[in-house]
């Protein structure tokens, strides 16, 4: 359904990106909504592994692995009406009125882990609001993005993954704001293959590193810590179904780190918008892609973004409320999010980079388009289930 969203005051991408919501900045706090009632058809695995476990798995040489391994982006396939799959709301719900919102929020000190070699390209605020009446810059061809102590540097990281096939890899995740502070925010096919199968196709040692870098070692840097996961979320749509339409997405919670406690307490969240608005002013997409569209210089080692508005992905099929932005980012990407509200000071995630189209007969990507999985809902039975869990 295409509903427009009043376009956001928009500034330099570079300012935008460097120098707002520091954790010395003053976003407004957002604490979740009291949790709506949980979505049956959203599946759980718990992790069986311990942290030490899991540090003991990634070896150099297992590291070196899933970095060489960036997860491809889905390839777009034939469509599915909604009355195809199970029912995603309890009966009766009305899927216009399914809507779940929440701030961001920052880090509950100022901040409690220091970064490692990080050098800030900040711009104060009273910099950034002399610039308030410039048109937003369009960013399809992706740039890197600055790195510095603010988002989306901070709270964006690398999901390294072990599948069951015992291949390593590698997507993009994001610190989201829930009720138990140690959420992250991912695509469906990052967590899960979404072939059936129960508990036995979903990935295991998973970490996440939020602000990446690499640095030619095989550890790279790793400027907020390590963090190490306790339980998965997605939909039934992805894991029975794999449908890229409605189900690519999927929620990561951590353990809490024995030195820093919760992430989202240690280091902010993004907050969210979800529901079946499709068209948004001034969305940034982050990912770490290890390809593109027409490009060779992607090495899925440096966190890039890119920077425009988002459009129904179909407006003329009724029921396909999926999310498109003009951004060449390929593998490695997969999970990023898609937010907005940045220079607003509170970034929201309003969908996950999920799927590209290629050419059925030569495989090559054949537009620049990125697509977000519809972020109604089951977004909000996902996050709404993390919230009651």
């Amino acid at each position: 359904m295409r509903l427009h969203r009043a376009a956001a005051v928009a500034a330099c991408s570079a300012a935008l990106l460097g120098g707002l919501l520091t954790p010395s900045a003053t976003a407004q706090d957002g604490a979740a909504k009291p949790p709506a009632p949980t979505n049956s058809r959203v599946d759980k695995h718990v992790s069986t592994q311990s942290v030490k476990e899991i540090k003991a798995y990634w070896t150099p040489e297992r590291t070196r692995e899933a970095l060489a391994n960036p997860e491809p982006m889905l390839k777009a396939g034939p469509k599915r009406e909604k009355a195809d799959r199970l029912p995603a709301t309890p009966s009766g719900a009305n899927l216009a009125a399914v809507t779940a919102v929440a701030d961001a929020a920052r880090p509950a000190t100022s901040p409690q882990i220091s970064p490692v070699a990080a050098t800030s390209s900040t711009t104060s605020t009273a910099e950034t609001s002399s610039t308030a009446s410039a048109a937003a810059t369009e960013v399809a061809v992706a740039q890197d993005v600055p790195y510095s102590t603010s988002i989306p540097n901070v709270v964006v990281g690398k999901l390294f993954f072990t599948k069951p096939d015992g291949t390593n890899g590698t997507c993009t995740a994001s610190v989201i704001v829930s009720n138990n502070k140690n959420t992250l925010w991912t695509a469906g096919h990052c967590v899960h293959l979404g072939t059936g199968g129960g508990g036995t196709n979903w990935f295991t040692n998973i970490e996440f590193v939020p602000g990446y870098k690499g640095d030619g070692t095989a550890e790279g840097q790793r400027p907020w810590g390590t963090w190490y996961y306790d339980h998965l979320y997605a939909p039934n749509d992805w894991t029975a179904y794999r449908d890229y339409q409605e189900g690519d997405m999927a929620a990561v919670v951590l353990k809490p780190d024995s030195l820093y406690g919760n992430i989202q307490d240690a280091i902010g969240a993004l907050g969210y918008q979800f529901g079946n608005v499709t068209d948004y002013d001034d969305v940034f997409s982050v990912g770490y892609p290890g390809e593109g569209y027409h490009r060779t210089d992607m090495d899925a080692e440096r966190m890039m973004y890119c920077r425009g508005n988002t459009e129904d992905a179909d407006p003329w099929w009724p029921t396909d409320d999926r999310l498109k932005i003009d951004c060449d980012m390929g593998k490695g990407a997969s999970g990023g999010p898609m937010f907005i509200g940045l220079l607003a000071y509170n970034p929201q995630i309003i969908g996950s980079n999920s799927h590209v189209h290629e050419d059925a007969t030569t495989g090559e990507r054949v537009t620049d388009d990125l697509f977000s999985a519809t972020h109604d809902a089951n977004a909000v039975g996902v996050i709404n289930t993390v919230n009651g869990a």
